[in-house]
């Protein structure tokens, strides 16, 4: 029943902001030589499916794009434990191909705090392409590593996501993914997920369903870019 509550949110969420207001990309901008300063606001939340439906995370970043430079860019990222949060900071280049793909690079250094982190710190060379094959078919794809910096940290594979979306009308589109971590010593954990994301003038609202190990969490992803005039 759970479950089928989330999927029937998803889609008469759909339905109801397809009508909403204009829509507003939810990738980043692409670059260009003479435009202003954007600043990108993302939040995101997690809570799993079975109960007692344990929040699973919490994520809040900050970036601007100035140019074809995305710096600074920092954020916070929780577990829902008051024990472990991360706190992530970085920046990078943005690169167009022509009107299809867009190609970012940026390293972030990251610290673990928390009395469950052991103050780990970590560098995340975090790699995020976009594909648009056709106006309506566009691709993401976020993989990075997370390279130990000290002794307390260890080494850590992850496909954040890589998903393909089809854009039903200039507000709603549809799509379905990948993602999986591979912990040093541990076996891979893959997890499939299913989005629905509504582009308004308020930003953009994105809803995923996702197996995770020991059952399934619902997300909800928010991104708002504004432009500095």
């Amino acid at each position: 029943m759970q479950r089928a509550f989330y999927l029937l949110l998803l889609f008469f969420s759909g339905l109801a902001f397809s009508h909403a207001d204009e829509a507003s990309s939810p990738s980043l901008p692409a670059p260009q030589p003479s435009q202003p300063v954007q600043d990108i606001i993302i939040l995101r939340t997690g809570e799993q499916f079975q109960a007692p439906h344990v929040v699973t995370y919490h994520l809040v970043e900050l970036a601007q794009q100035r140019g074809r430079w995305l710096v600074p860019d920092f954020g916070v990222i929780d577990y829902g434990k008051g024990d472990f949060r991360e706190l992530f900071l970085g920046g990078g280049p943005v690169y167009q191909y022509g009107k299809k793909v867009t190609y970012t690079q940026e390293l972030f250094f990251a610290q673990d705090t928390g009395p469950a982190a052991h103050g780990a710190r970590y560098l995340w060379p975090w790699p995020v392409f976009n594909f648009q094959f056709t106006p309506k078919l566009s691709s993401e794809v976020v993989a990075y590593l997370c390279i130990p910096v000290n002794h307390a940290a260890y080494m850590q594979y992850v496909l954040d996501r890589a998903k393909l979306e089809h854009a039903v009308n200039r507000r709603l589109t549809l799509g379905a993914g990948l993602g999986f971590v591979k912990n040093a010593g541990q076996p891979w954990q893959n997890r499939h997920f299913f989005t629905s994301t509504i582009n308004t003038r308020q930003g953009a609202f994105e809803f995923w369903l996702q197996k995770i190990p020991g059952g399934d969490q619902f997300q909800l992803r928010y991104q708002l870019v504004h432009s500095e005039r």
